[in-house]
C-alpha cells in the first residue's frame, strides 16, 4: 500500500495538508528514520475494522465446525 511518509516535525507544520492527504493515502509519521504511527482516514480505518471482525469471524465459524457435534431433535424443542 502507497503511503506518504512524514517526519514529526513536518507533521506539526502542515497538519492541515496532513489531513487533506488522508483522502488518497493514509500517513507514516516518522522519528529517527524509522515508523513511529500511522494516520489513516475515518474510512479506512472503518474498512479495517470491519475485515478484522470478518477474520474473527471466520475463525470461529472454522472452529465451530471442527468442534464436537451433538445430534438434536427439533421437535423436543
Amino acid at each position: 500500500m502507497k503511503y506518504l511518509k512524514i517526519s514529526i516535525p513536518n507533521l506539526r507544520k502542515n497538519l492541515n495538508d496532513i489531513i487533506e492527504q488522508l483522502r488518497s493515502s493514509p500517513v507514516a509519521i516518522y522519528s529517527s528514520e524509522k515508523p513511529v504511527a500511522y494516520i489513516l482516514s475515518a474510512k479506512s480505518y472503518e474498512a479495517l475494522l470491519d475485515k478484522l471482525e470478518d477474520v474473527d469471524l471466520t475463525e470461529l465459524t472454522k472452529s465451530r465446525l471442527e468442534g464436537k457435534r451433538v445430534q438434536v431433535d427439533l421437535s423436543t424443542l
